[in-house]
């Protein structure tokens, strides 16, 4: 079953998604939202803090991918067996869901206590007798993404067209790293980056063959294009 599950999720960003997306692999939010029983903005919101969206984040404590999966400590536990499987998007929200759902139910429940271990880790909240500002600072900041979520205020992603925006951050370090890798990859296209009024965009200028098969498969596969 475990096996079957590992497949589909690695297969996700891979598939064209009908339906208009607002966030940055929603599909793989969606499933793993439902199929750990969490809030989606919840798990929107961790992903937010922990990674800004960057699917290739590392952090100086191990800690790989759009969750921030701490390795080998955290990623062993959940059944992980190599480092780079965390650097699948789809398969890094799953653990991440997983591993927060584990927390709720290690703390009872309590979302403070949950999120706190999930920057500080369980064995140290557990040993404090409240619990430390940093992970009180973290818990803030995963419900001030909450609160964006809610409103609708994301990393916005709209369909590649002749000269399409597709995406807007907050982070202009974020924006400039993915056109950069976009333009790396791409064959019929450039991506640039552009300051605009609601943040930081990258834009996908098209040439005038068009994409390829090959750059819309990837666009697809990392949720920037239908």
């Amino acid at each position: 079953m475990k096996a079957i599950l590992i497949v589909i999720l690695l297969s996700i960003s891979t598939i064209v998604n009908a339906a208009a997306q607002r966030y940055p692999y929603q599909r793989c939010f969606e499933i793993a939202a439902t199929l750990h029983d969490l809030p989606i903005d919840l798990v929107l919101a961790v992903a937010a803090t922990e990674s800004n969206w960057d699917p290739d984040a590392r952090s100086h404590a191990n800690a790989h991918g759009i969750m921030q999966i701490q390795w080998p400590g955290t990623a062993k536990d959940l059944g992980v067996e190599r480092v780079s499987e965390l650097y699948n998007p789809c398969l890094n929200i799953e653990l991440g869901s997983r591993y927060l759902k584990e927390l709720l139910g290690r703390f009872d429940g309590d979302e403070t206590k949950a999120l706190a271990a999930y920057n500080y880790g369980p064995g140290r909240i557990e040993r404090s007798s409240s619990i430390p500002e940093g992970a009180l600072k973290y818990v803030a900041t995963v419900r001030k993404h909450r609160k964006r979520v809610r409103g609708g205020n994301l990393p916005k992603r709209l369909q590649a067209n002749k000269n399409a925006t597709l995406m807007v951050f907050d982070s202009a370090t974020r924006a400039k790293r993915l056109a950069s890798k976009l333009s790396n990859a791409l064959d019929g296209a450039t991506a640039r980056y552009a300051k605009v009024s609601s943040g930081h965009a990258v834009n996908l200028v098209v040439g005038q063959a068009g994409l390829t098969m090959s750059d819309r498969v990837m666009l697809q596969g990392l949720g920037l294009a239908q």
